[in-house]
């Protein structure tokens, strides 16, 4: 029996994606929804997790070659709108599949989860360490809420090894929609004028997926169980001014912006957070010019 494997879930995600290429190797393996279009490998499982026969028989086959599983949770609800349209579904799936995943741990596991920054209670504060409190504005948020808390819960009660990594907002090369796709979508198909949500005052915390899937490895290696970890820049980028460095790179300066000055449910204007917590152990931020550049140009090419 070998010591070890990876397990990586939602490997087909944007963030999955980038973590399972940085682990290719005949001891990782991948579980995602049934796109065999995507497949990895050989040892990529194609299963619902929210079907208990489905992932109890996965589990039970590394157990077998394996004394430990590693395992990297991405699955889940991805998206805020869809979790607005349909609130209860989203969130009992999302809770479904993560609780049939956990209770096939045991005391050699070890279990990482991605949650998210968008959980912390920004009505009246828009900075957060992960001691801060939490007040989940949509469904997306709150099944993330609960995730955590059915973890640490295993943690408290059966010693099982969790380490939670709370992610803001992410950018790369292969993205295909949120605000940084959107807008250099809409100024290569119109780039005398665009119109964007909101108002432009939001700020977010940017972070590359390269340095998402950093620091998921150091959370794996260096972490402590039990703990959660803030994964961001630890800075502030305001939309108005992210929207006019993309206009730089692409070389349309020209472009006219407008903001429609509209709210929208379950998302909140700004937040970013606090990562002297994950620095402390290692990790290390890239510089944001390079790799915006670079995901723009990248990104402008092939919409």
């Amino acid at each position: 029996m070998k010591p070890s494997c990876r397990l990586i879930i939602g490997a087909t995600g944007f963030i999955g994606r980038n973590l399972s290429k940085s682990f290719v190797d005949e001891d990782t393996f991948f579980i995602s929804k049934n796109n065999k279009k995507e497949k990895i490998n050989n040892n990529h499982y194609f299963v619902n997790i929210n079907n208990k026969t489905e992932i109890d028989l996965v589990f039970k086959k590394l157990n077998a070659r394996y004394k430990k599983v590693i395992i990297f949770f991405l699955a889940g609800e991805s998206s805020v709108e869809d979790s607005i349209k349909k609130p209860e579904i989203s969130f009992i799936k999302s809770l479904q599949g993560f609780s049939n995943v956990i209770s096939n741990t045991n005391r050699k596991s070890k279990l990482i989860i991605c949650s998210s920054g968008s959980l912390y209670d920004s009505r009246k504060k828009t900075y957060f360490k992960e001691t801060d409190s939490l007040f989940p504005p949509s469904s997306y948020s709150a099944s993330k809420y609960a995730i955590e808390g059915l973890a640490l819960s295993y943690f408290e009660s059966f010693g099982i090894d969790v380490r939670i990594a709370r992610i803001f907002s992410v950018y790369g090369e292969d993205m295909n929609r949120f605000f940084i796709y959107d807008l250099i979508k809409k100024i290569k198909n119109n780039p005398n004028a665009v119109t964007l949500n909101g108002s432009g005052n939001q700020f977010r915390d940017y972070l590359h997926v390269d340095d998402i899937v950093k620091g998921l490895r150091i959370i794996n290696s260096k972490g402590k169980p039990g703990e959660i970890y803030n994964l961001c820049s630890g800075k502030k980028i305001e939309l108005k001014s992210l929207a006019n460095d993309i206009k730089k790179i692409l070389k349309q300066e020209k472009t006219k912006i407008s903001w429609d000055k509209n709210s929208y449910k379950g998302v909140r204007d700004s937040w970013y957070g606090d990562n002297s917590k994950i620095k402390e152990i290692g990790f290390v931020v890239q510089d944001m010019e390079k790799t915006l550049k670079k995901t723009v140009e990248h990104i402008f090419s092939k919409v």
